[in-house]
């Protein structure tokens, strides 16, 4: 028997700006970052996975003051365990799960009279792999599931100066759903049935963060939001023979945590 198809997310990036002395234009630099966050990926209904996830993410800006641009490259990876819950195939606990994240952006800086806005955009993909395989506690057959997406991220970026000379820094962000896959391993099961390669076309995510920023650190809460729509259906097949259609469940995602970040 075969436990329901889990489909998660995750994925993400975090924005957060390079601490800085003064709330004026984007500073240049390299950031290095811890985080610890509370995750939870749930198809409405069907299914559950929660668990905690550790994170380290490089962050490397290069400014062009004369234009008021900055360039930035980030790379992250988030991954622990999770535990798995469906009212139909039962439970499991300990299932490994990580993300991998790259990004690439270019933005703005608006100076305004006591704070600086800034606007980007940019490029960004995301592989996840969660493995289930094992038994559940009602006798299912887990599996292994990759998860790809490349989507389109645009934010504005709240930098106020404080009296002190450090800095409070707000973002919002958008993540536009350009293209995704879902790989489910059934094959994983020894049932005979055959893997299941679903397309995603539909969804979006939304990033929040809230930082202080000192010259020597920054740290803060963040929010991380998947929102995705079903799939296209497929077929599956057993030992060879039509055996029925799948897809990837309509899905949700949120990753709740704190970052600690150091400039190098």
């Amino acid at each position: 028997m075969l436990r329901h198809h889990p489909l998660a997310i995750a994925f993400t990036g975090l924005m957060i700006c390079s601490p800085a002395h003064t709330a004026s234009l984007t500073p240049g630099g390299n950031d290095f970052g811890v985080s610890l966050g509370q995750y939870r990926y749930e198809e409405p209904g069907l299914m559950s996975l929660d668990g905690l996830k550790g994170g380290l993410e490089l962050r490397m800006t290069r400014t062009y003051p004369a234009r008021r641009t900055f360039l930035r490259g980030e790379l992250r990876y988030a991954g622990g365990t999770v535990d798995y819950t469906s009212n139909g195939t039962g439970r499991s606990s300990g299932e490994p799960d990580w993300y991998i994240e790259g990004r690439a952006l270019i933005g703005n800086d608006w100076p305004l009279t006591t704070a600086t806005v800034s606007t980007y955009v940019g490029l960004g993909y995301r592989f996840l792999l969660n493995d289930g395989r094992g038994i559940t506690s009602t006798g299912h057959a887990g599996y292994r599931r990759e998860s790809t997406y490349i989507y389109l991220p645009a934010g504005v970026i709240l930098r106020t100066s404080l009296d002190s000379g450090n800095e409070v820094i707000g973002s919002f962000e958008y993540d536009h759903l350009l293209s995704g896959n879902q790989f489910t391993k059934l094959s994983d099961t020894g049932l005979g049935y055959s893997d299941l390669d679903s397309k995603q076309s539909e969804g979006y995510g939304l990033k929040l963060r809230l930082s202080y920023v000192t010259p020597r650190w920054s740290a803060g809460p963040y929010l991380h939001h998947w929102n995705i729509a079903d799939s296209a259906i497929n077929p599956i097949y057993r030992n060879g023979v039509l055996n029925g259609y799948g897809l990837e469940p309509r899905n949700r995602s949120t990753e709740v945590g704190v970052e600690l970040t150091r400039p190098f």
